[in-house]
């Protein structure tokens, strides 16, 4: 199905005026701060936006303008005087690096002023590792929070470009380790794991020069199931989280690769403690590990959320976000079970305008095929299969969703 994308935004002249605009009309950019983080141990390492003249506001409460039919472009000024040199060639992880590839050397080889540092668990004592980056430049920045996905820790290289574009811009970055692979009792969205994140930000938000109330948390499969996870458990520890190709429900990610014949079966019996539909301790562990068990925390909160999933995903059904979407979307909003039933087929639903909205997609990235918005929260299905899409995270992040 073709669809027609956003334009790169190029006119810095229009987000001059409309950083002027935005001025005059003023606003409370606070929300709650977060108390004093984790002990850490430190090793020290060494495109503007575009508009168009038609204007209306989305329900994420960005500005956008529509070019033609389906065709839109952010206009919401950003945080700051945001710029994506650095994300240049890079829309996907396919464009940087392998899905799972990881190490120590090409971060520091890619990042300078990289640390390594130690975070100490407020649940069990465990140091776990992380990479951090402070912020520079003048006045207090925002924080991103990188999670690492299933199958790799926290040096995976699929999240150095975020690095790279949180230090051309200033801002504060965070990579946690949190439990490592999802494949033990410890990782999989155990409690634990979910703590090492939450302490993470903590920590991140405690150091000079980081925005206590600009916390943005961004992962990709796994990561994104623990972006979500972390809003649904500590909605008051993130502004805004983007969650590509996360699993919402993990008995039937199971009951999917089982019929696939991937390896995350061992993976979900190894962290649930057994066979989900034939044991019930283990049932339980893995609804409880799931983000649908937690992802009230979020619609109750408010946390603005952006959902990202390829159509053409066979590791993991596109279903998978549009229930997510479903949880915490209004009612008059949410995917009809027939639309559910097309999405895990790789199917894009028949629906009357399937680009109605921002999606956050520019020039270069996979074409979105479908983009819905249900009050802070969206979710873009877009033409490739178990990917993640960079700039669109940081555009959202940008664009102050909160």
């Amino acid at each position: 199905m073709s669809s027609i994308k956003p334009r790169r935004r190029a006119a810095a002249v229009w987000l001059l005026v409309l950083s002027l605009l935005a001025s005059c009309a003023g606003g409370d950019d606070s929300s709650p701060s977060s108390s004093p983080g984790s002990q850490a141990t430190t090793t020290t390492v060494s495109s503007t936006v575009s508009t168009s003249p038609t204007t209306s506001t989305t329900a994420a409460g960005s500005t956008t303008s529509t070019t033609s039919p389906g065709e839109t472009t952010t206009t919401t000024p950003p945080l700051d005087d945001v710029t994506f040199e650095s994300l240049n060639g890079i829309d996907t992880i396919s464009d940087f690096s392998g899905f799972i590839d990881s190490g120590l050397g090409r971060w520091h080889e890619s990042v300078d002023g990289l640390e390594e540092i130690e975070l100490t668990s407020t649940i069990d004592g465990a140091q776990q590792p992380a990479l951090w980056l402070p912020p520079s430049g003048e006045g207090t920045k925002p924080l991103i929070v990188i999670l690492h996905s299933w199958s790799s820790g926290y040096q995976q290289h699929a999240g150095i470009p975020y690095a790279l574009w949180a230090q051309e811009n200033g801002w504060a970055m965070i990579a946690p380790q949190f439990r490592g692979i999802n494949d033990s009792p410890d990782a999989l969205g155990s409690d634990l794991a979910v703590q090492d994140v939450a302490d993470a930000i903590e920590y991140a938000t405690a150091q000079e020069g980081v925005r206590t109330d600009k916390v943005f948390a961004v992962g990709y499969s796994g990561g994104g199931m623990m972006s979500l996870l972390v809003a649904g458990r500590h909605p008051d520890k993130v502004s805004a989280v983007a969650a590509w190709g996360p699993p919402y429900d993990l008995i039937e990610f199971y009951l999917q690769s089982i019929q696939t014949g991937l390896g995350y079966v061992g993976d979900i019996e190894a962290g649930c403690g057994g066979d989900p539909t034939e044991e019930e301790e283990a049932r339980a562990e893995c609804v409880h590990r799931s983000p649908m068990a937690h992802l009230d925390g979020a619609r109750e909160s408010g946390v603005p959320v952006l959902i990202g999933h390829g159509i053409n995903d066979s590791l993991l059904s596109p279903a998978q976000s549009g229930w997510a979407f479903n949880h915490l979307a209004n009612s008059s909003d949410q995917f009809s079970e027939t639309q559910l039933e097309e999405l895990a087929q790789g199917d894009v639903p028949d629906v009357a305008e399937p680009l109605e909205g921002e999606s956050f997609f520019g020039d270069g990235d996979p074409d979105p095929v479908l983009v819905r918005h249900s009050g802070p929260v969206v979710v873009v299905f877009f033409e490739a299969g178990h990917e993640m899409v960079y700039e669109a995270s940081v555009r959202w992040f940008a664009s102050d969703p909160g």
